[in-house]
């Protein structure tokens, strides 16, 4: 009696199940993850019971560490390149939805008044000042 040896078939995965399911899973997380702007600076906002909300629109951002450094749009800044920079994109800025002031709390008043003015002596006919609500 012979016995027929049957020529072994090499064992193969097929990934292309495996692949699909990476890219569902890669969809997913890009889908359902949520971008928060943070910038560079370190700034504890104030608190405000009776704030308003504004609508997420292309927004310029200046933020003041309690140090006194200036960020705007995530750049590091000083006084007249902030006023060179203000008068430059005043149009667009008051076209958008307008200038964020970020100010730290412990910030000195007159300091924020400093820049408050410089924003209107740019220009710029609208900015919000940023705050949290009280608990945040």
């Amino acid at each position: 009696m012979q016995l027929l040896d049957k020529p072994r078939r090499r064992p193969s995965i097929n990934i292309t199940s495996l692949i699909d399911v990476l890219f569902l899973l890669l969809t997913f997380f890009l889908v359902t993850t949520s971008f928060i702007e943070q910038s560079a600076l370190k700034v504890e906002l104030p608190s405000m019971q009776h704030s308003e909300q504004t609508e997420r629109e292309k927004r310029f951002v200046l933020n003041l560490s309690a140090d006194g450094r200036m960020n705007y749009n995530g750049r590091e800044t000083d006084t007249e390149a902030l006023r060179r920079e203000l008068g430059e994109a005043v149009v667009e800025i008051n076209a958008s939805g307008g200038l964020v002031l970020r100010a730290d709390r412990s910030l000195d008043y007159g300091d924020v008044v400093t820049v408050l003015d410089l924003i209107r002596g740019a220009g710029i006919k609208r900015f919000a000042i940023a705050t949290v609500s009280p608990g945040e």
